[in-house]
């Protein structure tokens, strides 16, 4: 009898990880003009660091890009452990306009960084489109599709975008226009749960119960 009801708390135990996986799913983070706080990526020629903010979006603001700078906007959570993002798409959507009148199928590139504690990174993946001149803003869209990736333990990742050196003139970026959606980037499906998987709490919740049924059943045994 004891062996039995240990066993159906073992399945409930793995069942209930299994929900929780499913429930983790995408989320998505809002860019912000929010000057984001260390770490920073170490990497030279990085002209702005900003904040994304999951599930709250900003305000109506502007970032301003010359040719040849660079904009990251940072997860503005942590790690709080080592984090595996398994294969998927990130969905990332941007309002901008060009400046000048001149400009022609200039490139405009954005990347997935993995940015580590003490301030290294590594691009997991990139994409770019071709811009040319619009009176009105345009939504930039890329879906980089990312191989798996760990965010290590007080990491976190961000979003790159790139205005080429080669350009006419200045971009501008908009973090939330009126009338349209917020600039934003959303994880793939496969999210575990960033920053901490949730999986981890259950399983940990799971065994200090299991344990506790353990002994209490052995105590028993022993009287």
């Amino acid at each position: 009898m004891y062996r039995r009801l240990v066993m159906i708390l073992v399945l409930v135990t793995v069942l209930s990880g299994v929900q929780v996986v499913g429930a983790a799913g995408e989320q998505t983070w809002y860019f912000t003009d929010e000057n984001a706080l260390e770490p920073h990526s170490i990497a030279s020629g990085i002209t702005y660091h900003k904040n994304m903010t999951k599930g709250v979006e900003g305000v109506d603001v502007t970032i301003t890009l010359a040719p040849g700078e660079r904009v990251w906007f940072y997860a503005d959570e942590l790690a709080q452990c080592d984090v595996t993002f398994p294969a998927g798409k990130w969905n990332v959507s941007y309002w901008i306009k060009t400046l000048n009148t001149t400009e022609s199928s200039t490139r405009l590139t954005t990347r997935l960084q993995n940015v580590t504690s003490g301030g290294g990174y590594t691009t997991i993946k990139e994409g770019y489109n071709t811009i040319s001149y619009s009176a009105d803003l345009i939504e930039n869209v890329e879906s980089l599709d990312a191989g798996s990736f760990t965010v290590p333990e007080g990491g976190r990742f961000a979003i790159e975008i790139l205005w080429s050196s080669g350009a006419a003139g200045n971009l501008e970026i908009h973090c939330n226009p009126p009338d349209k959606h917020a600039s934003n980037v959303t994880s793939p499906s496969s999210d575990p749960g960033y920053p901490v998987p949730e999986l981890s709490t259950i399983i940990l919740f799971s065994t200090g119960l299991l344990a506790l049924i353990g002994y209490v059943l052995l105590t028993k045994r022993r009287k």
